[in-house]
């Protein structure tokens, strides 16, 4: 499965320039680079989640206000959760309706959700849903003997949105995938083929309850083009030819003449979650935690962001400041295991068994040179910036490691099935219940997942108090750690830049970009 998944939680929204009236607007069509390219866009059946095509066309239940620290409306009208934390109750707006027409009332909420936790690769989100109940026609009552700490972070993405269920049902949930039907701000126009760029329209019957934007209804905009181009140099290029008016996921190299540009502007966002080095742990030599550790003490994540300048920061361990449940102790005993000494891998694979037997610089044992494939997404500046590096870093202990290059899902699809050395992969999720689709049966590219682990990941989803969940997670972390089948490397910060013609622009982090007051004067 494909774990960069995203959410906001963690810092303040981001807005830039008040929208242009009506009167003044030049253009209502407005043209995004994307870096991801989706396999599908109905946010239930995928396991990508990505932001910017899912969210155009789907609406949140609610978001989350991180300069207070608390979720707020979106698609509903009002919620509460009760004070032992297990009964959600959902009120929706009156008349509304998907952007197809159909009603979107508290019955269509309740097929919603009960589609979510049917087809969902996420479903098990949702465990511990005992009743889902309409308390009347636009009322939802959900009761959830684990609570919500699992469920809340999908309802404010695209995962957990309302998408339309009688729409899923007569066109099949195949023909559904690529065509969907939500409450967004947009709908689909041309029928969407993957792969090709997703032209949406203004969804007239849209509004919302979020508190972060002036225009709560239908979009100023009336088009929207999203172009799906996975080089980071060529979005750039696109930005700078005025081809697209905004791009997500810039190289760190467009700062140098952007930043202080007039024509643009540039957001940058701490993303919560890591970029790491994830080892076949079924595939000789690296089914052996002892060389996975030595190894990893070869890494100097401080050269690592380096390189990257300004677009990632070093990071040791799962649990990122950013991310709830975060404890500075994962980083310290990451630190106490691994502390970037060269000098001391060398010694601890020499202790192996690794010499260099033939003098070409690259150990060897029982015949075999240590050599490696590391597998990385050629969409991503992180990426491609830091793998030459830490091929230089293996190198400089003896391992020879080459790099091979795939789009996201051609590297995901293999890592899946184990047919890889190395990879570079992550996750983009603020909630550490993303490690349960990381080190789980059936849910990881490492191919580790010991049984104790996994009842310790279920185990940790249904802490009710912040403070003894967090200190479950610090737990889990350092047992990973101890066995070393994925070493954290990078947190990223994502890169959006946009032509000054584009005004209130509205991005709720790490990376939502909201639409609603957005106008273009060129």
């Amino acid at each position: 499965m494909i774990t960069r998944r995203h959410l906001m939680l963690t810092v303040a929204t981001i807005a830039l320039a008040l929208p242009a009236t009506a009167q003044e607007a030049t253009r209502t069509h407005l043209v995004i680079a994307d870096q991801f390219v989706p396999e599908i866009l109905d946010g239930q059946q995928s396991t990508g989640g990505y932001p910017l095509s899912h969210d155009l066309i789907s609406q949140p239940l609610m978001r989350y206000d991180a300069t207070a620290g608390v979720f707020v409306p979106d698609l509903l009208e009002s919620f509460a959760l009760s004070a032992d934390g297990k009964t959600l109750t959902m009120v929706l707006p009156a008349g509304y309706v998907y952007s197809n027409g159909n009603p979107l009332d508290a019955a269509a909420l309740k097929a919603t959700v009960e589609r979510f936790v049917a087809i969902s690769p996420y479903a098990s989100d949702y465990a511990g849903i005992t009743e889902v109940t309409v308390v009347d026609p636009l009322t939802v009552r959900i009761v959830n003997d684990l609570g919500f700490n699992v469920m809340l972070p999908d309802m404010v993405t695209s995962f957990g949105a309302a998408w339309d269920v009688v729409a899923a049902t007569e066109a099949g949930d195949a023909a559904f995938a690529a065509n969907p039907v939500g409450s967004g701000p947009f709908r689909i126009d041309v029928p969407w083929v993957p792969g090709m760029d997703l032209e949406l329209v203004r969804n007239d019957s849209y509004r919302t309850a979020m508190p972060f934007v002036q225009n709560a209804g239908p979009a100023h905009l009336e088009r929207v083009t999203t172009r799906f181009i996975s080089d980071a140099q060529t979005r750039a290029n696109e930005l700078e030819a005025g081809t697209v008016d905004i791009a997500y996921g810039l190289p760190a190299s467009a700062l140098e003449y952007m930043t202080d540009d007039p024509a643009y502007q540039i957001f940058k966002v701490a993303l919560p979650g890591i970029t790491g080095l994830t080892f076949n742990t079924t595939r000789a030599p690296f089914d052996d935690p002892a060389l996975r550790r030595a190894l990893a003490l070869a890494i100097n994540r401080g050269e690592l962001a380096q390189v990257l300048a300004g677009a990632a920061e070093p990071e040791s361990a799962f649990v990122t400041p950013s991310m709830i449940g975060y404890r500075p102790e994962a980083r310290e005993y990451s630190a106490s295991l691994y502390p970037e000494d060269p000098e001391r891998a060398r010694a601890a694979l020499a202790a192996l068994g690794w010499a260099d037997t033939d003098g070409d610089g690259i150990l060897d044992k029982d015949g075999q040179p240590l050599a490696a494939d590391l597998l990385i997404d050629s969409g991503s500046a992180i990426d491609t910036g830091a793998a030459p590096v830490l091929q230089a870093q293996m190198k400089a202990v003896g391992m020879d490691l080459s790099i091979t290059q795939l789009d996201l899902r051609a590297l995901y699809d293999t890592a899946n099935v184990g047919n890889y050395d190395l990879a570079l992969t992550g996750y983009i999720w603020s909630d550490p219940d993303i490690l349960t689709y990381r080190f789980t049966e059936g849910a990881t590219q490492s191919q580790y997942a010991p049984p104790e682990l996994g009842e310790a990941l279920i185990a940790a989803r249904g802490i009710a108090d912040p403070t003894a969940r967090a200190a479950a997670y610090l737990d889990i972390q350092k047992s990973i750690m101890d066995n070393a089948p994925v070493v954290p490397l990078l947190t990223e910060t994502l890169i959006i830049g946009a032509r000054s013609w584009v005004q209130g622009i509205t991005i709720l982090p790490p990376d939502r970009l909201i639409l609603n007051d957005v106008m273009i004067v060129e």
